[in-house]
């Protein structure tokens, strides 16, 4: 019981983690881009890079109690994960999530300063205030009240992050699929359009408009979609350009979709 109990308490807190950087990246993104964007790699409002993080902070860091040291160190150790998770993600799925080449003091465009810094000051004050608080609140609940909390918050996150590894493992497919539907038509073999579609664009530039627009709409599925309006400086390893032509094409139909509620209003 004492070990189930350990390992309870070690996955709430993964998931107020989790949760809290799911907050923060969200957040942020309303702040900068004054639209929500769910920033969560899961459907649920988690970004679990923030709950591996802390968790990496807390047990490695232990015995590190001093402020400054606190912040260095566990900038460091964030910063590693954040390489490690982007370059694994690539390898697994040719994606790459987020790019920081153009940002100043980045390292492969995959960890940046501002990230350093904020994962450290965000770590410091973690491991000082919030773990104390959140220990000594989920000290004082019985093992039936752990369990059951515990036990309300895995069994949705199981059936999230099955959702979610199935959609990452087509979504290279289907990028792979779109790109050489592009390039085909640029040969002048027009793939998976209607006809009628394609006798209606006269020109080759709405031609490639229509056929993106089908793959949105056919191609791909709501999480895909969502993940790259996620990640903005999301790209395919395979075709650095697919991304962004899709993404383009998502904004556009949206805005058509905004007009036509509009007007019928």
């Amino acid at each position: 019981m004492q070990v189930l109990g350990f390992v309870e308490r070690l996955f709430l807190t993964w998931a107020l983690y989790s949760c809290i950087g799911w907050i923060w990246e969200t957040g942020l993104a309303v702040v900068v881009r004054h639209r929500f964007v769910d920033r969560g790699v899961l459907i649920g409002p988690l970004c679990p890079i923030y709950g591996f993080g802390a968790l990496l902070v807390l047990f490695l860091l232990h015995d590190v109690n001093n402020p400054v040291a606190l912040f260095l160190s566990s900038g460091v150790v964030a910063c590693t994960l954040e390489y490690i998770s982007s370059y694994v993600i690539e390898k697994l799925h040719h994606v790459r999530l987020w790019d920081y080449t153009d940002k100043p003091f980045n390292i492969n465009g995959r960890v940046y300063l501002n990230g350093f810094i904020a994962f450290g000051a965000g770590a410091t004050l973690v491991k000082l205030f919030v773990q104390p608080w959140f220990m000594g609140i989920i000290g004082r609940w019985s093992p039936t009240v752990l369990g059951v909390v515990s036990a309300v918050i895995a069994v949705p996150l199981a059936v999230d992050a099955s959702l979610t590894a199935a959609s990452s493992w087509s979504f290279d497919t289907r990028l792979k699929r779109i790109s050489e539907d592009i390039n085909r038509l640029h040969a002048g073999q027009v793939a998976n359009l209607d006809d009628r579609v394609v006798a209606a664009s006269e020109r080759f530039e709405e031609r490639r408009q229509a056929l993106l627009d089908s793959h949105v709409s056919h191609t791909l599925n709501w999480q895909q979609r969502r993940l790259m309006q996620a990640f903005p400086s999301m790209r395919s390893v395979r075709d650095s350009a697919i991304v962004d032509q899709l993404r383009e094409r998502m904004e556009s139909l949206r805005s058509r979709h905004g007009k036509s509620s509009g007007q019928d209003d």
